[in-house]
């Protein structure tokens, strides 16, 4: 996985026993690594820069081989059955979606079928084509309690599982925001590509107009299913309130707003929240979230997937449920059609 943060590559590895949607999926391993010399042509696509195709072609195929490196580095001395990969989201405006990836590249690397295009049967069947992994959520975190699984990248998105084992019970949103806004106050104000573990924001004390205008802002629109390109909300750091404040109080009143948006929806309908994805670091994020929440709040590392990992073995679960046959997105979360969902695309390995 890599996520619309931009911040790098994701790969686990997860045993998957059972068939169908009586799976069960076990967590072996987890790497990570750099987008290497793709990342300013990613970054430039996805806040819409002109790249010519050839730069486009070249970070591709270099993004494409970083992802299986990988995730050669995650499998060891394992060998792979099947692989997913979801690609480098540049572009997220329903019914168009475009995520990056040569499926190709990585197939010849790991001598196994692998699916890719992970979006592209839910937005034909007239779905947002997000969120994708409420369903792989319910193979990995089900219990007898209601849980939300909180996702922290660049954009904030929630599954509700129920307690039921019934997945038509499942819900799922994107919420707001989360570290796109996060890192841009800290490439303009640090100069560093995030404020590592939220320390700088750990060290500067909210101001309560600020974060009231963006949770305001955060809220103000109906984001019914999925959010993607134009919702970034970067334009509010150069609001001349956000201009005005100093850094650490910026800091501090970006994580203060985030996670009363983040936690006072994952409360909505849930008896405990895991949180993952890289702002579970964000420790002003996390204290915001849970006192918003007014709920129990760990970390998905407590059921046993690193929060580094949870998003790579929702796609790992995704290529697995797709292989036998099960579509893996909700109507009732992506507002698809029941039915027919095309498949995935595949890469075999032939000969």
């Amino acid at each position: 996985m890599t996520g619309t943060s931009l911040d790098g590559i994701d790969a686990a590895v997860i045993a998957v026993t059972g068939h169908g949607l009586s799976m069960r999926a076990a967590f072996r391993s987890h790497a990570a690594g750099s987008l290497g010399a793709a990342e300013e042509t990613l970054r430039h696509l996805a806040t819409g820069r002109k790249v010519s195709p050839r730069a486009i072609a070249a970070a591709v195929h270099t993004l494409s081989s970083h992802t299986a490196a990988v995730m050669s580095e995650a499998l060891g001395d394992l060998s792979a059955d099947l692989a997913g990969v979801h690609g480098q989201t540049v572009l997220h405006a329903p019914p168009n979606s475009w995520q990056l990836m040569d499926a190709a590249i990585i197939a010849a690397s790991l001598s196994c079928p692998v699916a890719c295009q992970m979006r592209a049967g839910d937005l034909a069947a007239g779905g947002q084509g997000a969120p994708i992994t409420p369903l792989a959520d319910w193979i990995l975190f089900r219990g007898d309690r209601r849980r939300a699984v909180v996702n922290l990248g660049g954009f904030c998105n929630i599954t509700w599982l129920p307690a039921s084992e019934d997945p038509a019970d499942i819900t799922g949103r994107d919420i707001c925001v989360c570290n796109q806004l996060l890192d841009a106050a800290a490439r303009e104000r640090l100069g560093t590509p995030w404020d590592t573990d939220g320390r700088r924001a750990s060290a500067g004390t909210p101001d309560a107009a600020l974060a009231d205008a963006l949770v305001a802002r955060l809220t103000a629109a109906d984001h019914a299913t999925s959010l993607g390109t134009g919702d970034e909300s970067l334009d509010w750091l150069d609001s001349q309130a956000a201009q005005d404040a100093p850094t650490d109080v910026l800091l501090a009143s970006l994580a203060t707003a985030i996670g009363r948006v983040v936690g006072a929806a994952a409360a909505t309908a849930a008896d405990e929240i895991l949180l993952a994805g890289g702002g579970a670091n964000h420790e002003p994020l996390v204290d915001a979230i849970r006192m918003a929440a007014g709920k129990p709040v760990s970390t998905t590392a407590e059921l046993g997937i690193p929060i580094e990992a949870r998003e790579a073995a929702c796609i790992a679960v995704l290529a697995a449920l797709d292989h036998d046959g099960v579509p893996t997105t909700l109507p009732a979360v992506t507002g698809r059609v029941t039915s027919p969902m095309i498949s995935m695309q595949w890469c075999r390995p032939v000969g």
